[in-house]
C-alpha cells in the first residue's frame, strides 16, 4: 500500500520463504494469491523471493512456484559451500530459467557463528562479478549493515571489491563510449 505515495518502492521481498510456507501450510495457490494481491495495489511491483541452496531438493515446490516469483534471490547458507557457487547458480538456472536471480553474499556464517573468512568473502565476490559479466546474475545483495562495524574485514573486503570494480569499468566505458 505504500508503493503508489512512494516510488522508489518497487518490490516485495519474501524472506525464508520455503520454511514460512511449510510452518503456515501455504503452497503455491496460495502465494499467488499473495502475488495477485501484491498486483492488484501496484502492477508494476516485482516480488522477490529468498531461495537456499540447501532448499534445491525442494524443486518440485519452486518449479511449482516459479509463476509467482518475478526475482531469485539465491543464498548460500554455509560458508564452506561458497566455492559452489558456479554450480549452485547453474541449478538456479535450471529451476527458474526465466528468472532473473542476485546472489546473496552474508558477512556472516550464521551456522558458525561466525564471519566468513575474508578469502571466501574476496572469492565470492570475484564469481559473482564474473557470473554477471556471463549474463547468468543479475546482481548481488550484501546481508548486512547491522553487521559492518562487527565484520569490519568483511565489509571491507567486499568494498575494496567494489570499488575495485568501479574503478576498472571507467576505462571501458570511455573506449566504447559507453555512458
Amino acid at each position: 500500500r505504500l508503493a503508489p505515495e512512494f516510488p522508489n518502492v518497487t518490490g516485495v521481498y519474501c524472506d525464508d520463504l520455503l520454511g514460512l510456507m511449510k510452518r503456515y501450510d501455504y503452497g503455491p495457490d496460495e502465494f499467488g494469491g499473495i502475488r495477485a494481491a501484491v498486483r492488484k495495489l501496484n502492477p508494476g511491483l516485482k516480488l522477490w523471493t529468498v531461495v537456499y541452496t540447501h532448499e534445491f531438493q525442494e524443486a518440485d515446490f519452486w518449479r511449482r512456484m516459479r509463476p509467482h516469483i518475478d526475482v531469485v534471490t539465491l543464498w548460500i547458507w554455509k560458508s564452506e559451500n561458497i566455492l559452489h557457487m558456479r554450480e549452485y547458480v547453474e541449478h538456479c538456472r535450471e529451476i527458474f530459467p526465466d528468472k532473473p536471480i542476485v546472489m546473496g553474499v552474508y558477512l556472516r556464517d550464521y551456522t558458525k557463528v561466525a564471519p566468513i573468512p575474508v578469502n571466501l568473502v574476496v572469492s565470492q565476490m570475484e564469481g559473482i562479478a564474473d557470473l554477471v559479466d556471463e549474463g547468468k546474475l543479475a546482481g548481488y545483495s550484501i546481508l548486512a549493515a547491522v553487521l559492518i562495524d562487527g565484520h569490519r574485514a568483511q565489509a571491507d573486503a567486499v568494498r575494496d571489491f567494489i570499488a575495485a570494480r568501479s574503478d576498472n569499468a571507467a576505462p571501458v566505458a570511455e573506449k566504447t563510449g559507453a555512458k
